[in-house]
Order: structure tokens, then C-alpha cells, then sequence
């Protein structure tokens, strides 16, 4: 089980935290990381920075990356110590970072300072390993809203996602989520990948949605080793509810088959995915 409480680093000092002004806290004027941590080390680590960057670019967040990689091996550093310990060097890093303090109200500061707050959590969850074998989603009534400017970065905007896991307690792993045109966009959590009878697709995430870091490498890495066409495209809820097969992912749990929707649709769990979800493995592992 995922340990309590973290490891925090916010800073460059251990169990502190942010400041009451800070505009992360104020604005959800920043952007944020979730990886998964194997060993005592990141396997993706790579794809969470370049991705951080890219947000951070889009946004004027300054972002030091020398930085970011002196404070990520001195968290990790502090992990193993609990490895030593007898705790597990596995579990889960959030790395969240904000533009600091300062500005007028909604003005940005003309020179930010940003902040950098790590939260590790040592172990792991037995649900990530259950649903391999696959998930039944929630049908989630919130719509997201298009917002191109934001489409597909990690920002601390998340009031949505929260409204969304407000609809269900724990009686499933994971909800699914549409647009006002009722096209599926993602999970509360993760990316969806669906196969109609027009082949293997994965929403656009043009006007909404988070561009995950396990979606990347799926479309990048996994499926070409697999011979798997995977096309980005607009996808209608029907197309969901009719699919020959479909599964989501994260960099945490990485590929769950999806076995059914709340509404009461059943799929089986097809080749394909099982192709996917072996060549991930085999993947992140070596």
C-alpha cells in the first residue's frame, strides 16, 4: 500500500510546504507531474520533463531545469534511505510547479520565481496491478468545456476532474469523460484508446483534455513495435459504446483493459490490448 505521509521537498527543504501567497495555491497558476517511481528511480522521467517544459513554455513559467534534476535525485536519494529501511523502492512522485508569489491579482509578477514541491509516496496500490485483468468505467454527466489555450497541458486547474469524481465513491476505479458535443475526451485520470470498426483511434485533445505521458508513448513507441495503427481523431460517444475493444492508460498503472461502462456496456478484453499491454511491460522494464 501507498505509504502516509509523503516525502515532501518543497523548495529545497524537506517537510515544508508553500507559501499562503503563493499563485499556485491562489490562481492554479502553474503546472504539475505525476510519475511513477520503479526501484528508486523514474523510468519516464524523460517524457515528465519534456512535457513539463513544453507547459511551462506555453504558460511564461521560468522553469530551471538544473534544478529540477538536482532536487529530483535528492528526493529519490531520501527514498532509498527508506529502502534501506525495508520500505519499497517503488511508489509515486508529484512534482508540481508554480509561478511563485507576486503580480497584481490575476497579473502575472513581470519576474517570477517560481516554486518546486515534491510529494513522494513510497509502496504501491494494489488497484494498479487489479485492473490489468480490466476496469469498468463511470459514465461521468459533467461535460468539459473547450479551452483550446489549455487543451492537453497539466495545469493546477482541476475543479472539472473534481466535480467529475464527486459523481461515484469507489465502486469504480475510473470514470470517462465527454465534451458538450458528447465525443469521449479521457478518464478523470488517464487517456482512452478505442478500437471501432474503423481501426484503433485516441481523442484529438484539441479543445480539452490532458495529453498524458503513457498516451505519448503508447502512440510513439508501443504500438508501432506492435504493428498497431493508432489515429488521433475526433471520438463520438457511440463509437465508444460500440467499440471491439478499448483500455486506458496513465505512467502509473499503465494499461487497463476496459471490460464495461456503467451504463451497462460489456467488452471483451481483445488481442490487441494484451499485445499493447505486454510490449509496455517489456518496455518499462528494460
Amino acid at each position: 500500500m501507498l505509504q502516509k505521509p509523503p516525502i515532501i521537498l518543497t523548495n529545497g527543504q524537506f517537510d515544508s510546504g508553500l507559501s499562503v501567497l503563493d499563485r499556485g495555491l491562489a490562481y492554479g497558476d502553474g503546472l504539475f507531474e505525476t510519475c511513477r517511481v520503479r526501484a528508486g528511480e523514474i523510468p519516464l522521467w524523460e517524457k515528465h520533463r519534456q512535457r513539463l517544459e513544453k507547459g511551462a513554455r506555453h504558460f511564461g513559467i521560468p522553469l530551471d531545469v538544473v534544478r529540477l534534476e538536482t532536487e529530483r535525485a535528492r528526493i529519490l536519494s531520501k527514498a532509498r534511505e527508506k529502502e534501506d529501511q525495508g520500505t519499497p523502492g517503488d511508489g509515486v512522485l508529484k512534482l508540481i510547479v508554480t509561478r511563485g508569489e507576486g503580480g497584481q491579482a490575476y497579473a502575472p509578477p513581470t519576474d517570477p520565481v517560481p516554486s518546486y514541491c515534491w510529494q513522494l509516496r513510497c509502496g504501491t496500490s494494489p488497484s494498479w496491478e487489479k485492473g490489468q485483468d480490466g476496469v469498468v468505467l463511470f459514465e461521468c454527466q459533467h461535460r468539459l468545456g473547450d479551452n483550446p489555450a489549455l487543451a492537453g497541458h497539466k495545469h493546477l486547474n482541476r475543479l472539472e476532474y473534481v466535480l467529475a469524481r464527486s459523481e461515484w465513491r469507489d465502486e469504480y476505479p475510473e470514470g470517462l469523460l465527454c465534451d458538450a458535443r458528447d465525443c469521449a475526451i479521457e478518464g478523470t485520470l488517464s487517456n482512452i484508446f478505442v478500437r471501432t470498426k474503423m481501426g484503433w483511434c485516441t481523442p484529438l485533445l484539441k479543445r480539452n483534455g490532458v495529453a498524458g505521458v503513457m498516451r505519448d508513448l503508447i502512440l510513439s513507441a508501443v504500438a508501432p513495435s506492435c504493428n498497431v495503427t493508432i489515429t488521433p481523431c475526433d471520438l463520438p460517444i457511440a463509437d465508444v459504446k460500440s467499440a471491439r475493444e478499448l483500455f486506458v492508460c496513465n505512467s502509473v498503472f499503465g494499461i487497463w483493459p476496459v471490460s464495461g461502462l456503467s451504463g451497462g456496456q460489456r467488452f471483451e478484453v481483445g488481442e490487441d490490448t494484451r499485445q499493447l499491454q505486454s510490449a509496455l511491460r517489456e518496455l518499462i522494464e528494460t
